[in-house]
């Protein structure tokens, strides 16, 4: 009678969709939080396996050769494609940074002369003097910019460590992944096969099928939208003649991927640029072309994602948010990643 009332008991616990999605969530947290950096490898060879498997299938008809050579082959000309991505943002990054100090000079310089002129204007007008603004102002500044070529460039400069530290994790990560998606690729098919027909991992199944969608999914949207912006921006910045205007607009393609960034954080500070150099023309643009891929995006993600990830956009605000101060900067990916497994878990 004990087990009887044990058993229901439980049953009940585990229909209960509250009780339910608490230990799901709990669950996922501690999977991402301490298990996911340890196999994160694994989990990108097996969903770069799922992308390219059915492509490497198609070829395999046409060149009669091994899957895992064609895996290999095809992973490594992504990877060299990437890195060559890197390389070239990584070379152009390296060049501007290696002009920051005379930019910030020029830049202070510029808005010193912003400032006389603003000040002037303002003289006399509402009782203020625009001699005493300007000496208040140019004081605080002052200040800012010693602060900046005191403390923040030598630190900027002296993360060379850091940045070769995590130039060779990521290379090793790479190195990981590429091994893991060839040797993967040999028992994928059957890996899937005992997934789908077995009674107890089904629900594992439908789980991963639904994050897989979503990832393609997200994947494929986000590519498009970033090459569509990245080569709007850099052509229109490039024919407004603005310095470096395609390496500029690649970043900001590349930045309007991550939330919270977008392309204003290199269009703003480039209009305020132009707007101390007296270029308001060139201002304009950056504020037009800001504007532009913001709606860019607006207008593509329904059209390219819509409904059919079966999530409110609020939620994966949310999950963006929650997972930048659970896990930090790579909470951007953890946050959406967790939210989907735990809605597909609660499905399945």
């Amino acid at each position: 009678m004990e087990d009887k009332e044990r058993v229901i008991k439980f049953t009940v616990l585990k229909e209960n969709k509250l009780i339910k999605c608490g230990v799901i969530t709990l669950l996922v947290y501690l999977f991402f939080r301490f298990l996911f950096p340890l196999v994160a490898p694994f989990c990108v060879a097996f969903l770069l396996i799922t992308l390219f498997y059915p492509m490497l299938s198609r070829i395999q008809k046409k060149i009669p050769m091994k899957k895992k050579f064609l895996a290999a082959g095809v992973l490594l000309l992504c990877l060299i494609f990437l890195a060559l991505i890197l390389w070239i943002l990584g070379y152009s990054s390296s060049m501007q940074m290696e002009k920051i100090s005379a930019f910030l000079e020029m830049a202070y310089r510029r808005l010193q002369i912003f400032l006389h002129e603003c000040c002037y204007s303002l003289d006399g007008r509402f009782g203020w003097k625009g001699y005493e603004i300007e000496n208040f102002v140019v004081e605080k500044m002052t200040v800012i910019m010693e602060n900046v070529q005191v403390q923040v460039i030598p630190r900027m400069l002296s993360s060379s460590y850091t940045c070769v530290k995590g130039i060779l994790e990521a290379v090793a990560f790479l190195f990981v992944t590429l091994v893991a998606a060839i040797l993967l690729e040999k028992d994928y098919a059957l890996f899937l096969q005992w997934l789908k027909t077995s009674e107890d991992m089904s629900f594992v199944w439908k789980a991963l099928e639904g994050v897989l969608h979503y990832i393609i999914t997200f994947l494929k949207a986000q590519g498009i939208i970033l090459l569509i912006i990245a080569v709007f921006g850099s052509a229109v910045l490039w024919a407004t003649g603005i310095y470096g205007g395609v390496f500029w607009g690649i970043l900001a393609g590349c930045l309007d991927v991550l939330p919270f960034i977008g392309t204003g954080v290199v269009l703003v500070p480039m209009a305020v640029w132009q707007l101390l150099n007296g270029h308001y023309l060139r201002m304009t643009v950056c504020i037009l072309l800001y504007i532009a891929c913001i709606v860019i995006r607006e207008f593509l993600e329904p059209k390219l994602i819509g409904n059919r990830l079966g999530i409110a956009p609020v939620l994966m605000l949310l999950a963006i948010y929650a997972g930048i101060r659970l896990f930090g900067v790579a909470g951007i990916i953890e946050g959406p990643l967790a939210l989907i497994v735990i809605y597909e878990l609660n499905k399945a």
